[in-house]
């Protein structure tokens, strides 16, 4: 009688501990890219400031209580107001770089802007941002 010997004579063991060197790199390797993606302030200030201009537009300049037979001065004044707007960006920023406090966290930020009795909170994170809806200061308290 032949008897065959296994020419493996290792046991195999436990695929747990494998997993969890996996995961731990894999985690270490998404903080890595979070970190290295994790935007600047002077990012985090022309996103605001372009959110911001876009948000006065809307409101500032519009035209709904404007008579229709002054339609063509009417979108004089809005052109005139866009263009105030787009001029004073600088400003803007300044304005919202006096306003704001970053709280950095390697990977990702939390921006912090005190504008008109309110409260905006935007994460900066892999290089986007996500602008939380405004809190009013009192609620805070």
């Amino acid at each position: 009688m032949i008897i065959d010997k296994a020419m493996n004579t290792n046991k195999p063991t436990s695929s747990f501990f494998g997993n969890v060197g996996k995961v731990a790199i894999a985690l270490m390797l998404l903080a890595t890219g979070m970190g290295l993606t994790n935007p600047a302030r002077d990012q985090y200030l022309t996103y605001a400031s372009g959110t911001l201009e876009k948000e006065l537009e809307s409101t500032v300049c519009k035209d709904s209580r404007v008579p229709k037979a002054l339609s063509g001065v009417t979108d004089t004044l809005i052109g005139s107001c866009k263009n105030v707007l787009s001029s004073q960006r600088d400003t803007i920023e300044r304005l919202l770089d006096h306003t704001t406090q970053r709280q950095n966290f390697g990977v990702a930020s939390i921006y912090t802007t005190e504008l008109g009795g309110k409260s905006y909170q935007t994460v900066g994170a892999f290089g986007n941002f996500v602008t939380l809806p405004p809190a009013a200061k009192d609620a805070q308290k």
